[in-house]
């Protein structure tokens, strides 16, 4: 028994760190930061892997607004529009669309307007490969 007791903090010391999934910390499969000139319109283009999956896209910008969200669809030459919000808050500006990809041959594009003519846009995306 004291051999036991004595073990289990070297077993507690030596014993792998949990994994950052274990954690609860997700990896995105993309992260931009992406900067928006005033009054104009930005497309950011993201190679999705070449398999099936179902995704998740997410932008969010603590700039002034308003600002236009595009979540699009590139199947070959053609672009389908996904989802796509006008927000006119005062910062704090998110939406989120799903992306299913059944057969992994197509990739999306996100359009991001700003209509403030006075101030730039910072606006980050996230693409995170659902479970």
């Amino acid at each position: 028994m004291k051999r036991f007791l004595f073990l289990l903090p070297l077993l507690l010391f030596i014993a792998p760190a949990p994994s950052s999934q274990a954690a609860g910390i997700q990896d995105y499969l993309y992260e931009r930061d992406v900067i928006v000139p005033a009054y104009q319109t930005l497309r950011e283009f993201f190679d999705m892997p070449n398999r099936p999956g179902r995704y998740d896209v997410t932008l969010l910008s603590d700039d002034v607004g308003p600002l236009t969200f595009r979540v699009i669809r590139i199947q070959g030459e053609h672009e389908t529009t996904l989802g796509k919000k006008r927000s006119y808050q005062f910062g704090a500006h998110s939406f989120q669309q799903t992306f299913n990809n059944p057969h992994g041959k197509d990739d999306i594009m996100v359009e991001i307007a700003n209509s403030n003519p006075a101030a730039k846009a910072r606006v980050t995306v996230y693409v995170v490969e659902l479970p």
